[in-house]
């Protein structure tokens, strides 16, 4: 028999002899895609829904090299939104929802993040918001634990305010929703 025969007949052996892996951590990925968390590339999906522009800021980020710059452009209040109807894939169960944010000094700036859970066809089933708090020139990160309904398989996010003049600016960065358990 050839050496390099031997080689996979062993490796085929040893593959075969091994247990399950067994994983001992909960997930920690994100359910919004890289780019739409942390726009290291690019906007993701977020858009611009109202009263405001958006754009990803390459020097302002929180972590890695850019964030999401949402400068209001009416007053009473923007919103930003992910245009990826009907949201990224979901489930049930418990999840961790966070983001970064900061904003123009001096001013009542207040970052709101609504989770939508929606089931397969899009109908929202249940949604939670998390609430910055005044928001200034330094980051804070807003966190809260969530629980997806059953019936769950998609979930949608929006960002917004009501307060806020044109001019003022808000960054967001790492925006995350985390399934907490197994899958």
């Amino acid at each position: 028999m050839k050496p390099e025969r031997w080689s996979k007949l062993l490796l085929a052996a040893a593959l075969t002899a091994c247990e399950p892996a067994i994983i001992d951590h909960s997930p920690t990925s994100n359910l919004l895609d890289a780019e739409t968390a942390s726009l290291e590339t690019g906007l993701g999906a977020w858009s611009a829904w109202y009263s405001v522009t958006v754009s990803r800021a390459p020097t302002a980020a929180r972590e890695g090299e850019a964030s999401l710059r949402v400068e209001v452009a009416e007053p009473y209040g923007w919103g930003v939104h992910l245009d990826n109807w009907p949201g990224f894939a979901a489930s049930p169960g418990a999840h961790r929802a966070s983001f970064w944010a900061r904003g123009t000094p001096g001013r009542s700036l207040v970052a709101e993040m609504r989770v939508s859970w929606r089931d397969s066809g899009g109908r929202e089933l249940q949604a939670e918001t998390l609430s910055s708090p005044v928001l200034s020139g330094e980051w804070v990160r807003t966190a809260r634990e969530l629980t997806a309904p059953a019936g769950t398989e998609r979930v949608s996010v929006e960002v917004t305010g009501a307060e806020g003049v044109p001019g003022d600016v808000i960054e967001l960065d790492v925006l995350v929703i985390q399934a907490l358990g197994a899958p």
